[in-house]
């Protein structure tokens, strides 16, 4: 998976890539429907908002997350995507059997 990362409003440390490069490897395991992803961090004064968009096999993921603290923020949109991934591989499996059973008839 080729992973984007983008800091809008302040410059990206290596920790905090380092962080979201790390969260992120946790999608590795829907790696076979996965094509790219972006993830844009943007601070404002009090908040931050924290934006991850796969692209998947016919199928785009958008999440987004408003917190203060940035970090609990990219925790909390890699959880979102993921429960996403999880119904779209569900869906994906179940669209592909109901083919398959339609070919058999």
């Amino acid at each position: 998976m080729n992973l984007t990362i983008s800091a809008r409003n302040f410059d990206l440390t290596d920790a905090l890539k380092d962080f979201a490069e790390k969260k992120t490897a946790k999608l590795e395991r829907f790696d076979h429907y996965l094509i790219d992803g972006h993830l844009v961090l943007e601070k404002d004064k009090a908040t931050s908002i924290i934006e991850l968009t796969m692209n998947v096999k016919h199928a785009t993921i958008n999440s987004q997350v408003k917190n203060p603290d940035i970090y609990l923020g990219i925790s909390e949109v890699v959880k979102k995507v993921e429960r996403q991934l999880v119904k779209y591989e569900a869906r994906f499996r179940a669209r592909k059997r109901t083919a398959m059973k339609t070919k058999r008839v």
